[in-house]
């Protein structure tokens, strides 16, 4: 082989290898630009898992403040019912506190109704009409009524004399302690905490007698 012919070809070798090795050098290279990629994804996804764990626990704390303070709240919230008038039925807020989002519901004789209050504050009133019971009441009182006037009417001497109690009319005989109420008042303190009062009275009038 010539001398010419033997530097050629060593060149050309030479040139072959260059260009392998630069390919497997930008091979590598490629290799290690979607590594790094790929890890700076990862990391991004682990800073945002991170965040996310972060704002997790603070609203968990959030939550747990919010709870204590619900457990260590002074809620002194007291409901007192009664007739105002016949037909108007009336709770009174007696306690300190203000109930808010107040929901309260009165049944009398099996008829309810609702009053709804987005805060209830010391001595401010729900009110709650029943016009039936209005109507049972005036019944109530004209037989009333009537039957005081029938016991002072002149009777003809007895024998024995009937005791005094006997002759004056009873209410209860009559039947006007035979009503039921009962109360339901579902209201929130101001840290969120749900409260309840539930009251029933079996033997209860429509009005004063």
């Amino acid at each position: 082989m010539e001398m010419g012919d033997a530097a050629g070809w060593v060149g050309g070798a030479a040139g072959i290898a260059a260009l392998f090795y630069a390919q497997l050098a930008h091979r590598q290279a490629s290799k290690a630009n979607a590594l790094a990629q790929e890890a700076n994804v990862q990391s991004s996804a682990s800073t945002r898992l991170a965040e996310q764990a972060n704002q997790l626990a603070e609203e968990a704390n959030v939550y747990a403040r919010r709870g204590e303070a619900r457990d260590i709240e002074r809620d002194d919230v007291r409901w007192e019912g009664d007739w105002v008038e016949p037909g108007h039925y009336v709770l009174v807020q007696q306690g300190e506190a203000t109930a808010h989002d107040v929901v309260a519901i009165v049944s009398v004789d099996g008829s309810e109704v609702s009053v709804r209050s987005p805060r209830v504050a010391r001595g401010e009133t729900l009110i709650f009409e029943f016009p039936e019971a209005a109507a049972a009441y005036s019944a109530e009182r004209a037989s009333w009524d009537e039957a005081v006037a029938e016991a002072a009417r002149p009777r003809g001497a007895s024998w024995p004399p009937l005791p005094a109690f006997v002759a004056q009319p009873d209410p209860l005989r009559m039947g006007f302690y035979d009503h039921r109420i009962s109360e339901r008042v579902d209201w929130a303190t101001a840290q969120g905490a749900h409260k309840v009062h539930e009251s029933e009275q079996k033997f209860a009038s429509l009005g004063p007698h």
